[in-house]
C-alpha cells in the first residue's frame, strides 16, 4: 500500500509541463525557506522587540490582500505563466537588492519592510496564477495527487530544508549570504517556467476589470458553506497565524535563548509535520466528512498553539509547532482540492485571489497585535491567547448551511 500511495502522488509528475512547474517552485521554494529564517533573524538584530518583525511580516502580507482581487483578473485574462514568471523576476530582483544592502550595513527595519512591500505585490500576481495553472497542466483526476505533491514539496522546501538550510547557512555566512541565495532560485525558477506549456483553456465574457474581480466574490456569496468557512478562517488567521508568525521566533530567540540553528529546525519541524500531512491526505484522499473534518483540523491546530506556548525548549517548541503545521496542511491540501473541482475554469483566478483577499485581510492586523501584545503581557500568553481563540472559530462549523458542500448556489 505505501507504494501505491507513492506511485499515486508521483503520477502527475508524468505530465512534462507539471514537471517543469513543480521543479520551479520547489526550487524557489527552497530560497524562500532560507529566506525565512534570514529575515527573522536581521529584522530581529535590527529591533529587538516584537512589533519591528511584526511590522516586516505584514507588509508583506497587506500588498497581497490589497491587490489579490486585481491579480485573480489578470490571471485569468492573461497567460497564468505570464503572471508567475513576473513574479519571479520582481520577488528576485528585491531580494538581490536587499542581499547588497545587508552585506553594506545599510539596511534597517524600514529597508526590510521595503522589500517585503514588494514581495507582497508580486504574490498578489503570482498566488492566483500559481493555484488556477494547476487544472492547465494536469488531467482532473490528478488534481488532489497535483496538489498534494505541491504541498508536500512545499513543506521541504519552504519549512522543512530551506529553514534548516537557512540556519546552518545565516550561522557560517551571514545573513546576506542567504538572502543572495534566495535571488538566485528564482533565476532558476524563470527559467523552469518560461518552458512551461499549457492547455487552452475557456475563457469568460469579458467586461470591465472592477466587475470581473467582483465576479469571484459574488460567486464566494453565492455559495453560502464556502462563504462561512472563509469568514471562519479569516477569524482563525486573525487570531492564530498572525500573532504565530511573529511569536514563534520571538519564542525561540528571545524567550527560549536558542540561536539561529535552532529556530531553522524548529520552522524545520513544521515543514516536516507538513510533508506527512501532505502524504496523508494524498493516500487518503477526500474524506467522506469533508468539511468536519477539515474544520477538526483547524480547531486542534489551535490548541496545539496553546500547548506550545508553555514550551519548555527548543525541542518541545519544534515539536508542537510541527503538530500546529501538520494539522492546517491537511485542511488546507483538502480545501484546495474542493475548489479546483468546483470552480469553473474561466472563474478560478479570480475566486482563488477573491478567497485568499477574505482569508488573509485581516491577517497583518493579527501580527501587529501579536506583536504588540506580545511586548504588552508576554509572548507566552499572548500564544495561549491566540491558540484558544483561533481553535474556538471551529465552531463555524455549527452555523446552518456550513455543512452543506453540495448545495445549489443562493444566486445564479
Amino acid at each position: 500500500m505505501r507504494f501505491i500511495s507513492a506511485f499515486r502522488l508521483a503520477a502527475p509528475l508524468r505530465s512534462r509541463d507539471y514537471r517543469l512547474l513543480w521543479s520551479a517552485n520547489l526550487i524557489s521554494q527552497l530560497g524562500d525557506g532560507v529566506t525565512t529564517v534570514a529575515l527573522a533573524l536581521e529584522a530581529l538584530r535590527l529591533d529587538p522587540a516584537p512589533s519591528g518583525l511584526a511590522a516586516v511580516l505584514a507588509a508583506r502580507t497587506i500588498p497581497a490582500v490589497a491587490l489579490a482581487l486585481l491579480g485573480g483578473v489578470v490571471a485569468d485574462r492573461l497567460p497564468r505563466r505570464t503572471s508567475l514568471l513576473a513574479a519571479d523576476v520582481v520577488r528576485g530582483l528585491a531580494v538581490g537588492l536587499v542581499a547588497g544592502l545587508v552585506l553594506l550595513a545599510a539596511i534597517n527595519v524600514w529597508g526590510l519592510a521595503a522589500m517585503a512591500v514588494v514581495f507582497g505585490i508580486a504574490d498578489a500576481f503570482g498566488g492566483p496564477a500559481q493555484t488556477a495553472i494547476l487544472p492547465e497542466v494536469v488531467s482532473a483526476d490528478s488534481l488532489t495527487a497535483a496538489n498534494a505533491l505541491n504541498s508536500t514539496t512545499s513543506q521541504l522546501s519552504v519549512n522543512l530544508v530551506g529553514p534548516a538550510l537557512g540556519g546552518v547557512a545565516a550561522a557560517a555566512v551571514g545573513v546576506a549570504g542567504s538572502f543572495a541565495f534566495d535571488a538566485a532560485t528564482f533565476v532558476v525558477s524563470a527559467g523552469l517556467t518560461a518552458a512551461v506549456q499549457t492547455r487552452q483553456r475557456p475563457h469568460g465574457e469579458r467586461t470591465t476589470v472592477v466587475r470581473e474581480a467582483l465576479q469571484g466574490l459574488r460567486y464566494i456569496a453565492s455559495r453560502r458553506w464556502l462563504f462561512i468557512l472563509l469568514v471562519g478562517a479569516a477569524l482563525a488567521n486573525l487570531t492564530g497565524l498572525g500573532p504565530y508568525t511573529v511569536l514563534l521566533p520571538t519564542l525561540v530567540r528571545h524567550v527560549l535563548r536558542a540561536g539561529p540553528v535552532a529556530l531553522g529546525l524548529v520552522y524545520g519541524a513544521g515543514g516536516a509535520a507538513g510533508v506527512v500531512a501532505s502524504l496523508l491526505a494524498a493516500r487518503l484522499g477526500e474524506p467522506k466528512h469533508l468539511l468536519e473534518t477539515m474544520w477538526a483540523a483547524y480547531g486542534l491546530s489551535g490548541l496545539m498553539v496553546v500547548a506550545l506556548s508553555q514550551a519548555p525548549d527548543p525541542f518541545a517548541a519544534g515539536a508542537l509547532s510541527a503538530a500546529a503545521a501538520g494539522l492546517v496542511v491537511y485542511g488546507d491540501v483538502l480545501y484546495f482540492t474542493r475548489l479546483q473541482r468546483s470552480v469553473p475554469a474561466a472563474l478560478l483566478g479570480r475566486v482563488s485571489s477573491a478567497s485568499f483577499v477574505m482569508v488573509m485581510t485581516l491577517t497583518p492586523v493579527g501580527m501587529v497585535l501579536g506583536g504588540v501584545l506580545g511586548g504588552a503581557i508576554g509572548v507566552r500568553a499572548t500564544l495561549a491567547l491566540s491558540g484558544v481563540l483561533s481553535a474556538l472559530c471551529a465552531l463555524a462549523l455549527l452555523i446552518p448551511g456550513a455543512r452543506d458542500v453540495e448545495a445549489l448556489p443562493s444566486s445564479g
